[in-house]
């Protein structure tokens, strides 16, 4: 089995389904790295196609070129052994959830779109994840927020606009070494979340500086 080497950390991912809102760097990244892991069952979910700008920052290759996103994911995959894929090439607005053991990634290049995106989840009475995992990332700066317990005010509580916010993360810049740290960082939450480590809640990693902020959120 590929994840063999990891089956002494984390051997129960195949019990959840993981949904990928954005299949772009932090998405396409965050997906392979927790196959690798184990984990057996996704849902993607991106608008987009593959552009050759991708390929320098995401897990793509010129082969994905015009394909889109969530086709082109679902394929690398299912060619680490990932045979239950859900794709959704469309505008997120509706969440699909598989059971009570869904855990939400969040990708997505702009803040509106991720507030939009976590409205939808919750727009479904008693149907919620039951983690939310948000990765923002700009060229060399990476911020990570994790929701246990998610409700669209806990998150409403971390979130600023794309008009306020730092100019570094979630806007259109990106890296190849930012990209790939926000996979792995975000491989190493779920496996604390489905094991029952202690975890960040949130944290902050600024590769110029190389210093790792620590920050805890508002209840």
């Amino acid at each position: 089995m590929i994840h063999t080497r990891s089956s002494e950390l984390v051997n129960n991912l195949e019990d959840f389904t993981f949904h990928i809102l954005g299949c772009g760097a932090i998405g396409s990244s965050a997906a392979l790295q927790i196959a690798r892991m184990g984990a057996t069952q996704f849902c993607l979910y991106d608008m987009d196609k593959v552009e050759e700008v991708n390929i320098g920052v995401s897990q793509y290759t010129f082969n994905d070129i015009d394909k889109p996103k969530v086709d082109a994911l679902s394929d690398h995959l299912r060619s680490l052994g990932v045979f239950t894929v859900g794709t959704f090439n469309e505008r997120f607005s509706e969440f699909y959830p598989q059971g009570d053991k869904d855990i939400v990634i969040l990708g997505f290049d702009s803040m509106a779109s991720r507030l939009e995106a976590v409205e939808a989840l919750f727009s479904i009475p008693g149907v919620k994840p039951l983690h939310i995992i948000d990765g923002r990332m700009g060229a060399e700066h990476y911020q990570q927020y994790v929701f246990d317990k998610p409700t669209v005010k806990k998150y409403k509580n971390t979130w600023y606009s794309d008009e306020s916010g730092s100019p570094e993360p979630c806007n259109a810049k990106a890296t190849s070494y930012c990209s790939n740290l926000s996979g792995s960082m975000i491989a190493n939450t779920v496996r604390k979340l489905v094991t029952g480590q202690p975890f960040n809640r949130s944290f902050s990693f600024n590769f110029p500086t190389m210093l790792l902020e620590k920050s805890v959120m508002k209840a």
